[in-house]
């Protein structure tokens, strides 16, 4: 079993505040102070975060500590939602008896990122498990997510800046930008699609596919989960939206979970 750093101590610090967070989201009424389409959403991600991050970083930092890879990189993937969806929980949610908790948690975790970028036992682990992946389909899939929704949220802008109009999500929720395009444009996608063009080439850059390859799928929870509080509200919940984003969740999940059911070794006389 190895030490216990100090980029885990951190991650687990935000992961059980995170447990308690979501949980309180979804448990306390009128803990959320914002326009009931942005709180649907908040306790959307409250669901996710309990059900599946919660449970994937718990799982993926007791396994890290008795040297599994996998579970670096599944502790990797936690890490980044939580940056996520807790830098938007910061910035863009009202400010309430938990604002607080949510800016430690997005501290925590992207302190425990910078820190454990630093530790050449990541890399790694995250060159074995890579090279388990099936190439082709992961890096296509990885540049697809990357390039589909860079060109719709550009699309979205554009059509904002020319007509002066926001888009109809952003009046539901009572804002006047949104943070997915900032965090989206300015690093995960890019970082999906660098994931892939590394798989796809075999070079360094690939190490980081299957972290991406789970996050997608934890964005995903996140998303159907307001869908599923906008339909408890008895609010028209977008079917096809919710089909695209459920099937990409389920896709990604089946991608990123090869190595886990195969293995590495099994997958290596398989790969492209």
């Amino acid at each position: 079993m190895t030490p216990i750093s100090v980029s885990t101590r951190l991650a687990v610090i935000a992961t059980a505040l995170a447990a308690f967070a979501s949980a309180a989201g979804l448990l306390l009424d009128g803990l959320y102070r914002d326009a009931p389409n942005w709180v649907q959403q908040a306790r959307g991600t409250d669901l996710a975060t309990l059900c599946v991050a919660v449970p994937i970083l718990a799982v993926g930092l007791w396994t890290a500590r008795r040297g599994s890879s996998l579970g670096r990189l599944a502790a990797l993937a936690g890490l980044l939602y939580l940056v996520y969806n807790y830098a938007i929980f910061a910035f863009s949610v009202a400010m309430n008896p938990l604002t607080a908790v949510h800016i430690a948690i997005f501290g925590l975790a992207l302190w425990s990122l910078v820190l454990g970028g630093q530790d050449p036992g990541v890399a790694m682990a995250a060159q074995a498990v890579s090279d388990g992946l099936y190439r082709r389909v992961s890096g296509i899939l990885l540049v697809a997510v990357g390039s589909l929704f860079a060109l719709l949220w550009v699309a979205q802008i554009a059509a904002t800046t020319l007509s002066g109009t926001l888009p109809p999500d952003l009046v539901l929720a009572g804002l006047s930008t949104n943070p997915v395009y900032a965090l989206d444009l300015g690093f995960f996608l890019p970082l999906c699609a660098l994931a892939g063009v590394g798989l796809l080439r075999g070079t360094r850059a690939g190490a980081y596919a299957l972290p991406m390859l789970i996050w997608v799928p934890l964005m995903s929870a996140g998303i159907l989960g307001g869908f599923v509080f906008m339909a408890a509200a008895g609010e028209e919940v977008p079917i096809v939206v919710a089909v695209v984003v459920g099937g990409l969740g389920i896709v990604t999940a089946i991608v990123a979970a090869v190595p886990l059911v195969l293995g590495a070794d099994a997958l290596n006389a398989r790969r492209d």
